[in-house]
């Protein structure tokens, strides 16, 4: 009934809390010496009131509070009065004596077991922040009484209504209790591996002066300090007047002090302390394979002890990741529901005609519909990858895992690495079954890299096929049905050709891997001008094919004085107008009109359907060919740069590599490989563009009808409809007939995201709309009366408006208006009711790893901790809180 440091001290013994600081014990971490109590010794104990708690449990009433508090009472009163029996006492006073050094002051603290091992205290899904009680401080004669009242403190209120909230269970609870030696930290921190709030790979360590108790249960004033992967320190200094300590006077238990004067304001840790934290945290994260909440605390020697680490509770349902690191190249800035939705439906059938190549089956892929139909988002009037959909369908592909921070770096442009639960151990059954799949992938695999060159060439050699009759077809002579019917087929054909640029896309970035590995284990390091110069040569690509033939137009014009002048003299439409006209030399007016047809889908921000193109403005290919008839650029000279630039590369990877002519000769060829691998890339991306400018003529077209019958006000509004609102207002399958009135609703929207400054990338945990971060405001929130802002943690994303409820103390009589926003000075278990009847949280004191912050992410309250004169705020007052950039807003005063 008594298991030590020495035991197995198994999870379903002694409850995870104690079952992890074996195996940090075991790890080599500074402990501090403990014993514990088994579940076991608690129902033994308990044996003789556990029917009468059972039948209270089954009675109570968790819509009711009094009744909740009332049988939590009578709960915990039966299993405090049944006394230790004499075995188990005496081989509790035993452990002590063999235990701890003599004299010593103890903590004794709980974990409760439950039926399920997974629905225990301090499990990977459960954390149960503070509901049960740990007693610090606690002298040898007081040690049985800690134990009796950490076994009844699994019942409290909170505890009940918590476990209630979650669905779990309260029958069949037992309790283990630690008693461990009580170090006497000057410091002490809570640290967690990644950010609590956003899942950002970044250490995060809330520290204060004194022992952890303060820290954690939000009496004293605490330091932040954020650490990223590469060593930087960010911290958040605050004034620090109180700590919590052992009160000499009575010789055991706490007490607040004052910190000195010269401590108040002094970082708790210095720079290369929180540095030295964070290699600790990312130490333990490993041993137990995820994200850890640390608890530990630093004696005058600077040596720290770890009290406990239990994972962070990370709830992906909730949370996503946003960036358009990637997407802003092909969609840069505001751009329109139209070129949204549109973009949406091409990467969707983009996925999933990949999936459909490599191996994925048809029950998957109709699983995944959902998923390949929303990975893109369309926030603030920007297209943003949806990396949570990505990686969810990517998820997929046995081999993607091998490729996920390769596919962050290279594909998705991450500058920010998220965590992510750890998946639930493999059944023997379940490890055969993933080495099968992988085994089917790798096959899959290697048949797509065999086929690719052939796959891709019968791609363009359909697509062109596809489209050669339709390229500047479309107009609004057409019937809109028809253009409809017309649209839908083509897309419907594209579906089963995209995919192979995208099996190119997977080997590109593996041959890119492949070659940063050899490079670095060769010992060359700074690479990227070489990685540039060694990609020359080859067949040209798309882009560059496009920009050399422009130039050959440029050389035609230099090449005849005469025509030089008419080109280059006047204004840029006029020019055209002439050309148009067959006032130009003949050679020359199909050269230019070839490069039209061919090339008429290039344009400036191409993809963005309302933007036109080549084909649209030719006379912007007349500006282009008179700057490079002005440079005097020609394309020989073009290509013989481009050589130069390989042979310069290729001797300078013998410098740097002399005796590895092995190693260079595989670079050479995975080299070849990549140059290939960008050709179709390029070829793919034009290939898109004319998918994108056949989409944008079929829907200006219908724009233009719609207006002509006075639907719109003009033809370029289509373009502030979505796809399936235009084509539902057509066919029948739409919602609304008030097209102009939605016109009206997205221009207001968009003019206000162009005033907005957006981030590249972001998480959200709540309630998309509401939980976007800006650099800026929004322009239009409302007027802000009492002019009142105030900053704090944000610990629990959402954006919510209520009116302030001041509250010092949880025995609030009355229940909260359905408004209210909870503002207190901080707050502890006792104050769960209230917290979860509120519709955010605002607390003056706390951390981003307290109670207050662990509750709030639980139930998705958006929360802010941290708040410098909080209690300030007059009760009934108008609020905005922000619990993603801890900004409140008091927009107006109480009466």
């Amino acid at each position: 009934m008594i298991e030590t440091l020495d035991d197995p001290m198994a999870p379903e013994h002694v409850g995870w809390k104690f079952a992890r600081l074996k195996t940090l014990y075991g790890a080599g971490v500074t402990v501090p010496p403990l014993f514990c109590l088994t579940g076991r010794a608690f129902r033994r104990a308990v044996a003789p009131v556990a029917d009468r708690v059972a039948e209270l449990l089954r009675e109570v009433d968790h819509d009711d509070w009094q009744d909740v508090c009332r049988v939590s009472a009578d709960v915990r009163r039966l299993v405090e009065e049944t006394p230790l029996d004499a075995s188990l006492h005496q081989a509790l006073t035993a452990a002590v004596d063999r235990q701890l050094p003599k004299d010593e002051l103890v903590a004794v603290r709980s974990s409760v077991l439950a039926e399920r091992l997974e629905h225990a205290e301090d499990s990977g899904t459960h954390p149960f922040a503070g509901m049960s009680d740990s007693f610090l401080y606690v002298p040898r004669d007081g040690i049985p009484a800690a134990v009796v009242r950490c076994w009844s403190s699994a019942f409290s209120p909170e505890g009940l209504l918590y476990r209630h909230r979650l669905g779990l269970s309260a029958q069949g609870l037992a309790v283990a209790v630690g008693v461990q030696q009580m170090v006497l930290g000057e410091r002490s921190l809570v640290l967690f591996t990644c950010d609590p709030a956003t899942y950002e790979r970044r250490t995060v360590i809330s520290a204060g002066w004194g022992i952890g108790e303060g820290v954690v249960q939000e009496k004293t004033a605490t330091d932040h300090f954020f650490v990223d992967r590469a060593g930087a320190v960010e911290r958040v200094v605050v004034d620090k007047t109180t700590m919590l300590t052992l009160d000499t006077g009575q010789g055991h238990g706490v007490r607040e002090a004052d910190v000195s004067e010269a401590l108040r304001h002094v970082p708790v840790l210095s720079d290369a302390e929180a540095v030295e934290l964070a290699g600790l945290g990312r130490r333990i994260e490993e041993l137990f394979g995820a994200p850890q909440d640390i608890e530990a605390t630093l004696t005058p020697d600077g040596r720290v002890h770890v009290v406990q680490s239990r994972p962070v509770v990370l709830e992906p349902g909730r949370h996503r990741v946003w960036s358009n690191a990637n997407v802003a190249e092909s969609f840069p800035g505001t751009t329109t529901p139209m070129t949204y939705s549109v973009a949406r439906r091409f990467y969707g059938l983009l996925n999933h005609d990949y999936l459909r190549r490599c191996g994925v089956s048809e029950r998957e892929l109709h699983g995944l519909r959902e998923t390949t139909g929303r990975l893109l988002g369309y926030v603030d009037g920007r297209i943003y990858h949806s990396i949570t959909s990505f990686t969810t369908m990517l998820a997929v592909l046995p081999l993607f895992e091998g490729l996920r921070r390769d596919w962050e770096r290279l594909v998705a442009e991450l500058d920010t690495a998220y965590a992510e639960p750890a998946p639930p151990p493999a059944t023997p059954l379940g490890r055969l079954r993933h080495h099968a799949r992988l085994a089917r992938s790798w096959g899959r695999a290697a048949r797509n890299h065999a086929t690719l060159v052939p796959d891709f060439a019968a791609f363009e050699r359909d697509w062109h096929r596809l489209l050669r009759e339709r390229r500047g077809a479309a107009s609004a002579d057409q019937h809109p049905l028809v253009l409809v019917a017309d649209f839908r087929e083509v897309w419907r054909r594209a579906g089963d050709l995209w995919g192979v640029t995208l099996v190119n896309y997977q080997f590109m970035v593996v041959c890119h891997k492949l070659i940063e590995q050899i490079l670095q284990r060769n010992g060359v390091r700074e690479y990227a001008t070489l990685f540039s110069q060694l990609l020359c040569g080859g067949r040209q690509l798309k882009g560059a094919e496009i920009a050399l033939e422009a130039v050959r137009l440029a050389e035609r014009v230099r090449q005849d004085p005469e025509l030089s002048v008419r080109f280059t003299t006047g204004e840029a439409r006029e020019v055209w107008a002439e050309l148009d006209a067959g006032r130009f030399p003949v050679a020359f007016t199909d050269a230019f009109r070839a490069h039209l047809r061919r090339y008429g889908d290039r344009g400036i921000e191409e993809l963005k359907l309302e933007r036109p193109n080549l084909r649209d403005t030719p006379w912007h290919l007349v500006e282009l060919v008179r700057q490079y008839v002005a440079s005097g650029m020609t394309v020989a000279e073009l290509e013989g740069a481009e050589r130069r630039n390989r042979a310069e590369g290729e001797a300078e990877l013998r410098r740097r590599m002399p005796n590895r002519p092995a190693a260079r000769a595989l670079l050479r060829l995975l080299f070849a490989r990549l140059r290939a691998h960008l050709y179709h890339r390029e070829a793919g991306r034009y290939l898109r563009s004319e998918l994108f400018g056949y989409s944008k003529q079929v829907i200006l077209a219908l724009g233009t009808q719609l207006h002509h019958r006075g639907v719109l006000a003009d033809p370029q509004d289509v373009f502030l409809l979505d796809l399936d609102e235009l084509f539902g207002f057509v066919d029948g399958s739409g919602s609304t007939y008030d097209l102009a009135g939605l016109v009206e609703v997205r221009r207001r929207d968009l003019e206000r995201a162009t005033r907005l400054e957006p981030l590249r990338e972001f998480a959200t945990a709540d309630v998309v709309a509401l939980a976007v971060p800006h650099h800026a405001p929004p322009v239009d929130a409302p007027d802000n009366d009492a002019g009142t802002v105030l900053k704090g943690l944000g610990s629990c994303p959402g954006r919510v408006r209520g009116r302030a409820r001041v509250v010092l103390n949880p025995s609030l009589d009355a229940a909260l208006e359905p408004d209210s926003i909870l503002i207190a000075r901080e707050t502890d278990p006792g104050w769960l009711y209230l917290m979860l009847a509120s519709r955010g949280i605002v607390v003056e004191r706390g951390s981003m790893l307290s109670h207050t912050a662990i509750t709030g992410r639980k139930f998705g309250i958006p929360t802010i901790v941290g708040v410098p004169g909080a209690m300030d705020i007059a009760d009934g007052s108008l609020l905005e809180i922000d619990g993603a950039t801890g900004r409140v807003t008091v927009i107006r005063d109480a009466a």
